[in-house]
């Protein structure tokens, strides 16, 4: 289960060696969310495939798993994107920090027609983390910009 969250976002660490660095990319931010997959990298920069090879020196049982993590990324889109039924709750400032969280992920959706899909690469539970960033998505399968398109 490890790695099908952490798949995609192995790039960001520079010890990852089978693919060029993300980071610059997907954002810091959404790169330390996924800080606890580093362990998921062998010393030569490939995969751990077993967990005999993780280095269980380094293993540390008072860090949060990945549900953890999972729970995580589900606070901050809610915090970020859940604007409830009040409009006057909604500003740009939500709606731009809610597609700061969301950017990576709403490839998720079928109504999103600027990138394919992704959800069968990142997989569908962290797919369904991101749910509330479809309502970033316009009827045109564009992305909001401005709360003032949201559909609340």
């Amino acid at each position: 289960k490890c790695h099908n969250v952490c798949r995609s976002r192995l790039c960001c660490f520079d010890s990852y060696k089978l693919q060029g660095s993300c980071r610059a990319t997907v954002g810091e931010d959404e790169c330390e969310l996924y800080s606890l997959c580093e362990q998921l990298i062998n010393e030569n920069g490939g995969e751990v495939k077993t967990f005999i090879e993780l280095d269980l020196k380094e293993f540390d049982s008072d860090r949060p798993d990945i549900s953890t993590s999972e729970q995580m990324i589900e606070k901050d889109v809610f915090d970020a994107c859940y604007f409830g039924n009040n409009e006057s709750r909604v500003t740009q400032e939500l709606v731009t920090k809610c597609h700061n969280v969301c950017r990576s992920r709403l490839c998720c959706f079928d109504s999103y027609k600027l990138q394919g899909s992704c959800r069968a690469t990142v997989g569908e539970d962290e797919c369904e983390l991101y749910s509330l960033c479809e309502q970033l998505i316009n009827e045109n399968g564009g992305e909001v910009k401005t709360f003032i398109e949201l559909d609340l």
